[in-house]
């Protein structure tokens, strides 16, 4: 199903980005006791949480862009083998307390860092959080997903944040690269505890969109690519934009932060959204990543630039240079592997279907080691989200749980979620939640399971 027609690349309209399953919902929902297709593992306890751009307003069409607006969070409830409830509930930016006259939010950043937060859901230090980069704060949100407040993790924020830490299963902590106007690139580390420590400052001669980073063992993954701060072009209310200007990099900075030893590599050129992993093999450093051909050239609206493929950069530390290997040339997007291998090397990733003209589809599981991709097609128009893997208790292989996502029927113009054995990919759905409303295509999401604290394994 396209859901961007072709001429919008040359349109310059944010329309396309409002309709079908971009259009926004209209009302917060809470809805219990779902129906469900199949049976739930009674091994998952807990909430399937996603986020994403849902204006509160009437936004004006020709300047909107999809990643501008006003972040709604969605979250299902189960608990012994029961779709407990189903939420979904804005998150209190500027915008969305003028559009509905909701009381403001409290917190630190009136006025500055008050803007969307529309990306993803991260729970640290015992508590929840929406999270966005360039510039705004995160914000805290309860167990039902109602806001409490903008937060700069006591204080130990510098600026703003990201959209896409990433978690490093054997230290506990949060890696994150951020990015703002008038700011260096930083490489922050958040603690169990939710403190946040500024471990390097990286001033470069322009402003990289920075949206997802990647670590190993012994090193942080930096991108500087063709993508940079020009709001002077922008036909949209985003203001990175293609930068013909600019060749592509990727640097590995080591993780202490010193910066005299970061080392950069020349890449393709090309942008990159999300990394699935990264690990160090000897002098080599492989990175796996979803490669686009470019972003926000024509379409200044949206990520409208050609379909994105899989690709691995290996990164020689001892000659400096960087090749590059196709894995998948499906179109795929969302990548998520089975987050206690992140940094190190591993076999499997689980990534959603984007074609051209920004096509969702089904799901595809990435076996990296063969070089094989298995799919599991949903239906006829349905079209999965970002797929999260969530480890079965006790599991011992690497692909030992289930694959949850949010699914969306185009016929019915609902969704659903649907809960996958990842070992039997292109199987039937363990079980499958069908929701009372839609929830539109967005960012990211993840799974937090009840009384587990984050923390390294034993």
């Amino acid at each position: 199903m396209t859901l961007i027609p072709k001429s919008h690349a040359s349109t310059h309209s944010g329309a396309p980005y409002l309709a079908r399953n971009f259009k926004p919902i209209e009302v917060e929902t809470t809805a219990f006791d779902l129906e469900v297709t199949g049976r739930i593992p009674e091994a998952l306890n807990g909430r399937l949480l996603r986020i994403g751009p849902n204006p509160a307003g009437t936004p004006d069409p020709a300047r909107y862009h999809w990643f501008s607006g006003s972040g709604m969070a969605h979250g299902l409830r189960l608990r012994g083998g029961r779709a407990e409830w189903y939420r979904s509930r804005y998150v209190r930016d500027a915008a969305v307390v003028a559009a509905l006259k909701y009381p403001p939010l409290g917190g630190p950043g009136a006025g500055l860092r008050d803007g969307s937060v529309n990306t993803n859901v991260i729970s640290v230090g015992g508590k929840l959080y929406a999270v966005v980069e360039a510039g705004s704060l995160p914000v805290e949100l309860t167990y039902e997903l109602e806001s409490v407040a903008r937060a700069d993790f006591n204080g130990t924020l510098e600026a703003g944040f990201t959209g896409h830490p990433k978690f490093d299963p054997l230290t506990g902590e949060h890696h994150a690269l951020t990015y703002e106007p008038g700011q260096p690139v930083r490489y922050i580390s958040l603690d169990q505890n939710g403190r946040a420590t500024t471990k390097a400052r990286i001033n470069l001669p322009h402003i990289p969109l920075i949206h997802d980073m990647a670590f190993t063992a012994s090193f942080i993954v930096i991108p500087d690519l063709p993508v940079t701060f020009q709001p002077e072009r922008s036909e949209a209310k985003f203001p990175w934009l293609w930068d013909a200007r600019r060749d592509a990099r990727i640097g590995l900075l080591p993780r202490d932060g010193d910066v005299t030893a970061l080392q950069w590599f020349e890449a393709p050129r090309c942008f990159v959204f999300h990394f699935v992993n990264a690990y160090d093999d000897g002098d080599l450093t492989l990175i796996d990543l979803v490669r686009h051909p470019r972003m926000f050239d024509r379409d200044h609206n949206g990520p409208n630039e050609g379909a994105p493929t899989l690709v691995r950069w290996t990164l020689d530390r001892r000659s400096g240079q960087l090749s590059e290997t196709l894995l998948d040339d499906h179109g795929t997007e969302f990548p998520r592997i089975n987050d206690r291998f992140s940094g190190q090397s591993y076999r499997f990733g689980y990534t959603a279907h984007w074609g051209r003209d920004v096509r969702f589809g089904p799901a595809m599981k990435h076996d990296m080691l063969r070089g094989t991709t298995e799919i599991h097609h949903y239906g006829p128009d349905r079209m999965t989200l970002e797929p999260i893997f969530v480890r079965k208790p006790d599991a011992l292989a690497e692909d030992e749980g289930w694959i949850m996502s949010y699914v969306y029927d185009a016929a019915r113009n609902l969704s659903d979620v649907v809960i996958l054995d990842a070992q039997d990919f292109a199987g039937e759905p363990v079980a499958t939640i069908h929701l009372p409303v839609r929830v539109p295509f967005g960012f990211h999401g993840e799974w937090i399971a009840d009384d587990i604290p984050e923390s390294p394994p034993a």
